[in-house]
């Protein structure tokens, strides 16, 4: 069965440009362009699916960590994963996919991406 979104608990949550410099004037270095990363949180037959995606103008390395927390009846699941990824210019890749039981409610996640010097944060957090 095709996930659909959750009306309610469908959650998506796109991380604004990061383009702020430190202490060096942008005429001394233009901005980086901006790394977007994702969490979609969709209603499944068997729970939920959540997925971690990122975006780039341009190409670029870099690493992700993805963490997930989950309570419920059970008691408390927690995962931490994360890895290397390469985009090539304009591209968007699914960094994570997790099917888990429960509800989009009882999940906390974060989606962190290092990249060109750039730190990226999203996050979903339960409804």
């Amino acid at each position: 069965m095709p996930a659909t979104p959750y009306a309610l608990a469908a959650l998506v949550i796109t991380g604004a440009a990061c383009t702020a410099s430190l202490a060096t004037p942008s005429r001394e270095r233009p901005a980086p362009d901006p790394l977007i990363c994702e969490l979609q949180i969709l209603n499944i037959a068997q729970g939920v699916r959540l997925r971690a995606e990122v975006q780039s103008p341009r190409a670029v390395e870099g690493e992700y960590m993805l963490a997930i927390d989950q309570r419920g009846a059970g008691g408390q699941t927690t995962i931490r994963q994360g890895g290397p990824f390469a985009l090539q210019a304009g591209e968007r890749a699914t960094l994570s996919q997790s099917d888990l039981a429960g509800r989009a409610r009882d999940l906390d996640a974060e989606l962190t991406l290092r990249a060109g010097g750039q730190v990226q944060t999203c996050r979903a957090a339960a409804l």
